[in-house]
């Protein structure tokens, strides 16, 4: 019986342990998402790729949703997770 305690406990601890060590450490990259608004300034209809300028001056293309149209507002989540920044996930505002 002490036997099953004792292996019960010593499996546990080990998951436990295993799993503290495949935590993400604080120098990990990670994705830093930030919510935008934008503003939609072009729209090239042969490429389908739309010009989003958000409020703090800087544009970006996106691919165009088929609803969107030339001075819409957008919320946009802004993704600084390394060099050059993108946006993703736009929805009407």
């Amino acid at each position: 019986m002490l036997r099953r305690y004792v292996s019960t406990a010593l499996l546990m601890g080990s998951l436990v342990f295993g799993s503290l060590l495949l935590a993400p450490s604080p120098s990990t990259l990670q994705a830093k998402a930030v919510g935008v608004f934008a503003t939609i300034s072009a729209i090239d209809a042969r490429t389908g790729i739309a010009t989003l300028q958000v409020d703090g001056g800087e544009s970006f293309a996106v691919p165009k949703d088929r609803t969107w149209q030339v001075g819409m507002r957008l919320l946009c989540e802004r993704v600084s997770d390394g060099i050059p920044h993108y946006l993703q996930g736009c929805l009407s505002w």
